[in-house]
């Protein structure tokens, strides 16, 4: 059975643990166990388990300890582990790290619902690998094995850790696994009841915050269908790239209306993953489909006497000391879906405002909206509206603005 991190499954824990990283990565503090685990300990993300000693009593007795039996280091490498697990930490071998893209914008929105946004992408996303080298992405399995058989035990959603890869017969082993009892299940599979635990306490926790799962005594349900957007697959840029004011080249970059939003090359995809095939399908379909929404924004900017830029931006037209900053997502005709969307839309526009429009590029006035591929609802509308960003969306080849059908005229 593969092995996750489960020093604690709290999500607003790991974003209070994210914090210390960053705050010791500014620091520049390596990241090793005495460091990250001491700031968890003073910042109260972690306590002493005799609540009745000081925090320097506490370490103090640590110390007397060898380093494998610190429980704070063991707490700091499970932690450095589960963020790297996620994509949001990348260390190097003297343990000065950076913060990926989704980590700082986790950390740069107030909202729970938006961070919780992110999070879900990043889990969803999550591989771990097993003994043999074989790749697997367990939240996935957790969530598929749910929505194939509701009301499931909670401790056999143990099993999504069970699973070598995402094969469609290593599925369909761990749905045989999880029709027997539970005492069974650990002989099949040669595990303890201690380990088997540990690779509960995780997973389930973080879908039930997350809203993905509903429990109901010992047993489990799914709660929500997780849709598919074209936010999920983005273009690989080396990171030393920069563009001709030595800025990194995916931040921000001039364009044409014939070079904004190419449509990228996909490679075919097989039939053997019980989950992922499908799904990379539906994004290819919500990506062209986003791709064709920028280029006839950016024509229409263009006609009117704009300057365009792409970067982690859809797209940016200005004139003079006025930027025009868009982000465009595709939504279907569900209320959740275009929910998503809406939020994971505005939170990314008032962080690319903040973080390239105005510190790296020097615009004041920054005009924000939110494009859809269609009408969405009046309560998202006004939502965006309040948040002062205006929406926009897509009737054929004309915009049409918040929730009329007046023309969008720039």
């Amino acid at each position: 059975m593969k092995n996750i991190p489960h020093q604690f499954s709290n999500l607003d824990k790991f974003y209070r643990a994210l914090i210390c990283v960053k705050e010791l990565i500014e620091e520049e503090i390596p990241l090793r166990d005495e460091n990250l685990g001491e700031r968890l300990i003073r910042k109260g993300v972690i306590e002493p388990r005799n609540k009745d000693i000081s925090i320097d009593d506490y370490l103090a007795q640590q110390d007397q300890l060898t380093a494998s039996n610190r429980s704070y280091y063991t707490a700091a490498r499970e932690t450095r582990r589960f963020f790297e697990l996620l994509g949001f930490l990348t260390v190097a071998a003297d343990k000065s790290a950076y913060l990926s893209r989704s980590a700082i914008q986790i950390l740069s929105i107030d909202s729970p619902e938006i961070r919780n946004v992110i999070w879900r992408e990043a889990i969803l996303n999550m591989t771990v690998e097993g003994t043999d080298g074989e790749l697997s992405h367990p939240y996935r399995i957790l969530l598929k094995l749910l929505q194939d058989n509701p009301g499931l035990e909670t401790r056999k959603l143990m099993l999504a850790l069970e699973a070598e890869n995402d094969s469609g017969e290593e599925y369909q082993r761990i749905v045989e696994l999880a029709e027997l009892d539970f005492d069974t299940i650990l002989t099949e599979i040669d595990v303890t009841e201690t380990k088997a635990k540990n690779a509960i306490k995780i997973l389930p926790a973080i879908a039930e915050q997350l809203g993905d799962l509903v429990k109901n005594g010992n047993n489990s349900f799914p709660n929500a269908q997780i849709s598919i957007t074209e936010d999920d697959i983005s273009t690989d840029i080396l990171p030393d790239q920069t563009n001709s004011d030595g800025i990194p080249y995916s931040q921000y970059r001039s364009v044409t209306t014939q070079t904004i939003a190419t449509d990228p090359i996909f490679n075919s995809i097989t039939t053997a993953t019980f989950d992922l095939g499908e799904s990379i399908r539906k994004r290819q379909v919500r990506l062209a489909q986003h791709q064709d929404i920028v280029r006839i924004l950016a024509a229409f900017c263009d006609a009117n006497g704009y300057d365009l830029y792409e970067g982690k931006f859809d797209c940016l037209a200005t004139k003079d000391d006025t930027a025009l900053l868009f982000e465009v997502k595709t939504i279907l005709e569900s209320v959740s879906d275009q929910e998503k969307q809406s939020i994971k839309g505005v939170g990314q526009l008032k962080y690319y405002k903040f973080s390239i429009v105005k510190r790296q590029m020097g615009y004041e006035e920054v005009i924000q909206y939110l494009v859809f591929s269609q009408k969405p609802e009046e309560s998202l509308v006004e939502f965006c509206n309040e948040e002062d960003i205006i929406v926009l969306w897509l009737d054929g080849t004309t915009f049409k603005m918040n929730y009329t059908d007046d023309n969008f005229e720039l």
